[in-house]
């Protein structure tokens, strides 16, 4: 499926990922909405939503999920997370 993202959209959740990456959760994804859709897929827009909170790239016991807030009030330091 293709959605189009404004440049608005994208950099909050690029600034959302660069703050975790900057705690040390480097795997985190982005999460994108339908907020409009059209008749041709051109029409159809994605808004941010939230992001999914992951600090290994395969390990899902280090995938804390969404709205959990984890990478903004902890550290994750070598393969440990370090509460604030």
């Amino acid at each position: 499926m293709e959605l189009c993202i404004d440049a608005v959209e994208l950099r909050k959740a690029l600034a959302e990922i660069e703050a975790a990456e900057a705690n040390g959760f480097n795997y985190c994804l982005a999460v994108f909405r339908l907020s409009a859709a059209g008749s041709t897929l051109s029409d159809c827009r994605a808004s941010y939503d939230s992001m999914i909170e992951r600090a290994h790239p395969t390990d899902p016991s280090l995938h804390w999920g969404r709205f959990q807030g984890v990478s903004r009030r902890n550290r994750f330091v070598d393969g440990k997370l370090v509460k604030a």
